[in-house]
């Protein structure tokens, strides 16, 4: 197959591998996700979705880390490097680092800081942080873009601003408060489309497809049961 005939093949997987990731998402879609825009979770219970949040926040650098150290190619290498800095230091979007800034949200909560470094993880969350790892540094490189880029990050566009101004309209918090997820829904915009660029000019083979779908798929589940535990902890204190 000519080069020419491979990119517009694997420019036709990346855009239906998207539509999947957006016809599935957790944000915007999952049941806790709506009740929390809605303003119909109480603020005890909103602790506990703060706390979890804020833990697999904390780690998802690591996996962009792990996808900068493996990339091939020159180019997208350096805007895996520039996610990498932002997420650690905010200094790109004039912010904060990442975790910091949602460790305001929390506090505009009501919060201390140790609840959320503190918290102990639910299985659930434990589980979408070892797919972190697991995804970037034991599968192809392909794959962890597939699974984070894709998967994670292609979930925010389009979320988070809307998700914010909810917070906002709720919870009497500002535009300070919800500051990590205003820059989140600029900031994954570029990030998702370095994993477009990258998968976009790859020679995919149909098993290497197969295997990008997968862990595609995988990280839309684990976000999904990520949700589902917190909302079980959530229902707990509700009808305690």
């Amino acid at each position: 197959m000519e080069s020419s005939q491979v990119a517009l093949s694997s420019e036709s997987f990346v855009r239906d591998l998207f539509a999947f990731v957006k016809q599935r998402r957790s944000f915007g879609r999952h049941p806790l996700w709506l009740k929390i825009a809605e303003g119909k979770l109480p603020r005890p219970a909103m602790h506990i979705f703060a706390a979890q949040f804020f833990l697999q926040v904390r780690e998802f650098p690591r996996a962009v880390s792990a996808l900068h150290s493996r990339c091939p190619h020159a180019g997208e290498r350096i805007k895996l490097a520039e996610s990498l800095y932002e997420e650690e230091t905010g200094l790109i979007s004039g912010s904060a680092p990442h975790p910091e800034l949602f460790i305001k949200f929390g506090l505009a909560l009501g919060m201390k800081r140790e609840e959320m470094i503190e918290a102990q993880p639910l299985a659930s969350t434990a589980a979408l942080i070892d797919w972190f790892e697991l995804s970037t540094r034991d599968r192809s490189f392909s794959e962890g873009i597939g699974a984070i880029n894709v998967a994670a990050e292609g979930q925010v566009v389009g979320n988070f601003g809307p998700f914010a101004r909810a917070l906002e309209h709720h919870y009497g918090l500002n535009r300070d408060d919800v500051s990590f997820f205003d820059v989140h829904e600029l900031a994954d915009r570029d990030h998702s489309d370095v994993g477009d660029n990258i998968l976009s000019t790859m020679a995919l083979g149909e098993s290497d497809r197969v295997r990008i779908r997968n862990a595609a798929h995988r990280s839309l589940d684990l976000w999904w049961q990520f949700f589902d535990g917190i909302e079980r902890a959530c229902a707990v204190v509700q009808h305690s």
